[in-house]
């Protein structure tokens, strides 16, 4: 099922509002609810809004979309933010960052697949804004991080948008999530929409494509087209 909702003056509030509810349907069929969320621009304003929601921190572990391989206190580092945006509210111990560790060849990945298996070894429910082109996460159009077949993570140097060097959930875990959430904010991410919302554009040249393949999809956005063709 994937839900389109358009909302052109308060979307962070509408966004928040929909992570909220998703977390108390998963609430009330199991004691905790593993939360994906990413970096980018978008993440501080939704975090403000979702502080507001009726929500049982206590139960809610958070883990990274996507991460910069870089220190967590880094002021590249992605969990910063979401640090920043949710400290005041969540218990820390239920934070999950990446900590990059520079001495070990896979940068840190097994320790973090670890991390996720102590929690059943998939997503809840992942939040993911698309780029300008259609990538979520570190799951990029026409590159090595989408056609990469691992279960869990990867890791890349190679990042189409910088810094080049950063960790990803792969597209296999990804899939195993019961409800995707997928944003596009802003008039840049007008032809990514258009590209996901195009049936003959695969998931291979717009990555987004990936969120509607999960049982529940929630599609949230300020553009509005000429046509939707779902």
């Amino acid at each position: 099922m994937v839900e389109i909702l358009f909302e052109k003056g308060e979307i962070y509030k509408k966004i928040s509002s929909v992570i909220a509810n998703s977390i108390n349907q998963i609430l009330s069929e199991k004691d905790e609810v593993i939360l994906g969320l990413p970096g980018g621009r978008s993440i501080s304003n939704i975090l403000q809004f979702l502080k507001m929601e009726n929500i049982d921190w206590n139960k809610i572990h958070v883990f990274m979309i996507d991460e910069r391989l870089v220190p967590i206190d880094d002021d590249e580092s992605n969990f910063k933010l979401i640090e920043q945006g949710l400290s005041d509210i969540i218990p820390i111990k239920n934070l999950h960052p990446f900590y990059y560790n520079e001495t070990k060849e896979d940068h840190g990945l097994l320790d973090y697949k670890e991390e996720i298996m102590k929690y059943g070894g998939k997503y809840d429910i992942i939040l993911v804004s698309s780029g300008e082109d259609g990538h979520i996460g570190a799951l990029y159009p026409n590159h090595s991080s989408i056609r990469d077949e691992s279960n869990y993570l990867i890791s890349m140097n190679n990042s189409p948008k910088p810094p080049s060097k950063r960790i990803s959930i792969s597209k296999k875990i990804l899939l195993k999530s019961k409800i995707g959430i997928l944003i596009f904010v802003g008039d840049m991410k007008r032809e990514a929409y258009s590209n996901f919302l195009d049936e003959e554009i695969d998931i291979t040249m717009c990555p987004a494509k990936l969120v509607a393949q999960l049982p529940e999809s929630f599609v949230l956005t300020d553009i509005e087209l000429k046509e939707e063709i779902v």
